[in-house]
């Protein structure tokens, strides 16, 4: 994150709620050590960048203001819809094809 986004961002996050100074300064901190464990998971794990995204989830990594979780829903494993009817459509797809 370059000096111009870090400030971008800081700015923004100072207008939550009982946000301060430090607890946006510890915010930022934790996205940009994110950032680096996902660099070193894509570049020395070999993992996809959805694979590292939900790792990254898993070990409680937060995601920057504006993100959403591709797969599932905000705050929880729930799948999202979408993922569910791809399933169907995969596995439907493949049991025509074995038949």
């Amino acid at each position: 994150m370059n000096h111009t986004e870090r400030d971008k961002l800081k700015k923004r996050l100072l207008q939550y709620p009982d946000s301060t100074e430090e607890s946006v300064n510890i915010e930022i901190a934790t996205y940009e050590q994110r950032q680096i464990d996902k660099e070193a998971l894509i570049n020395e794990r070999g993992l996809s960048n959805a694979q590292a995204e939900v790792y990254l989830e898993k070990t409680g990594y937060p995601r920057p203001p504006g993100w959403h979780s591709v797969f599932f829903y905000p705050g929880s494993y729930r799948p999202r819809n979408i993922i569910i009817i791809w399933v169907v459509i995969v596995v439907s797809i493949l049991s025509f094809i074995t038949s």
